[in-house]
C-alpha cells in the first residue's frame, strides 16, 4: 500500500499533544503498520484561507519550512518503523529493511511566489512532490472550479518554468486541485510522468477535483497515476 496524500503533519501543527507514532487522526505509524503500508506521502498543506496580507505566500513558504522540520522530527522519533525517503532506491532499501517510507510533499505551489530558487530549497529539504495549486489562483496557474471560465484556464508562464524545473530536479508534479486547462498544459510540457495524488473519477462523482475518463487515460498514457 502506497498512499500519496494525507494532511497529518498539518494536523500535528494544529493539535497540541499529538504525535505521528500514535494519534487521534486518520493516519499514524501504528495504523500504517496494521494496514501493511509500504509508503505514505505526507503533505505540508498550506491552508491559504487562514493566511492574510500581501506577503501571505511568503508566510506560507515559511510555514512549509516549519512543517518540513516538524515532519522530520516526527520521522526521527519513529525511526524503528519508518524512515524518510527521497528516492525510489531509498523506498526499496527501507522496504528490504522491513521499514515503511515517508515522503514529504507540498500542497500549494503558490508558496514559490515566482521564485524558482525556492523550488531548489524545497528539494534540498526533502520535498519530492508538489501539488501545483490548491483552491485559489496562484503564480503557477488556476484551481479546479465549478466556474467553466476558470476551469479552462491553463498554466501561467511561471507555471511552465516550474514544470520544467521539477522535471530537472526529479520532483513529482501533482495535478490534483489544478484546473482542466492546467492539467492539459502539464501533460503537454512535462517530459516525465505526472500524478494526481488525491483525485477520483468524475464519471463516478461530479466534483471538479476529479478527473474525466479522457484525463485519466491521458495521465496513464503519460506513465502517471491517480
Amino acid at each position: 500500500l502506497i498512499d500519496m496524500h494525507c494532511d497529518t503533519i498539518w494536523m500535528l501543527m494544529r493539535e497540541e499533544g499529538e504525535h505521528l507514532q500514535n494519534n487521534s487522526f486518520c493516519v499514524d505509524v501504528e495504523k500504517m503498520k496494521v494496514a501493511g503500508s509500504m509508503a505514505q506521502f505526507f503533505a505540508c498543506f498550506i491552508y491559504m484561507d487562514e493566511i492574510t496580507g500581501e506577503d501571505r505566500y511568503d508566510k506560507g513558504y515559511q510555514l512549509a519550512l516549519d512543517m518540513i522540520a516538524r515532519g522530520k522530527k516526527e520521522f526521527a522519533k519513529s525511526w524503528h518503523d519508518m524512515l524518510l525517503a527521497c528516492s525510489f532506491d531509498e523506498l526499496m532499501k527501507n522496504n528490504e529493511d522491513g521499514k515503511m517510507s515517508a515522503f514529504l510533499t507540498v500542497e500549494e505551489g503558490g508558496i514559490l511566489n515566482g521564485d524558482l530558487n525556492r523550488l531548489q530549497t524545497l528539494y534540498d529539504e526533502g520535498i519530492r512532490l508538489i501539488t501545483l495549486t490548491w483552491n485559489h489562483e496562484n503564480c503557477i496557474g488556476y484551481p479546479n472550479s465549478k466556474d467553466e471560465a476558470i476551469m479552462q484556464k491553463g498554466l501561467k508562464p511561471f507555471g511552465i518554468e516550474v514544470v520544467e524545473k521539477m522535471n530537472e530536479l526529479g520532483m513529482l508534479i501533482d495535478v490534483s486541485h489544478l484546473s482542466d486547462g492546467g492539467f492539459w498544459d502539464v501533460l503537454k510540457h512535462s517530459k516525465k510522468p505526472v500524478v494526481a495524488s488525491h483525485s477520483n473519477a468524475r464519471s463516478l462523482c461530479e466534483h471538479p477535483r476529479n478527473l474525466s475518463d479522457e484525463m485519466i487515460k491521458a495521465l496513464a498514457d503519460k506513465g502517471g497515476i491517480a
